[in-house]
């Protein structure tokens, strides 16, 4: 399907899919996948409509199903709150991962509409294992 470079640096990855996909898709689909592989353990099911929005997954971590959204960095400010306010009525917890430390910064400080449901983290901080921020600035472990 594509080439992707997700590290500055390094060898390209290869990007394979069994559906037709947009080539502007195919990182989105490489991070959605980068996820899974943090969670081997943990069923995961792609987005299914939730409330007035639908995530990028649905992750069951003990015994709670968590919406999952990955940002790439492409949304604009008023899209992701719009995006925020689709989640009103929706019940689960948001785990929300992104590319870099002040992108995750930015979408925390625009989340105010799922303060109490979302966590934030980018993949650098997945891949180290270090915890989860809130809205609030607390860290918090999965």
């Amino acid at each position: 399907m594509g080439i992707v470079q997700a590290r500055g640096t390094g060898r390209p990855s290869h990007l394979y899919a069994r559906f037709p996909c947009k080539a502007r898709e195919a990182d989105h689909l490489y991070r959605i996948t980068e996820f899974r592989l943090c969670f081997l353990g943990c069923p995961f099911r792609p987005g299914s409509r939730a409330s007035e929005t639908e995530p990028d997954g649905w992750l069951t971590l003990a015994g709670e199903e968590l919406a999952v959204e990955i940002d790439c960095g492409t949304m604009t400010r008023n899209q992701m709150q719009a995006k925020w306010r689709r989640y009103d009525g929706c019940p689960s917890d948001i785990l929300v991962v992104t590319v870099s430390e002040s992108r995750m910064q930015r979408l925390r400080a625009q989340a105010e509409t799922v303060r109490d449901r979302a966590l934030f983290t980018t993949f650098q901080r997945l891949r180290e294992g270090r915890p989860w921020v809130d809205w609030h600035g607390n860290t918090a472990t999965l």
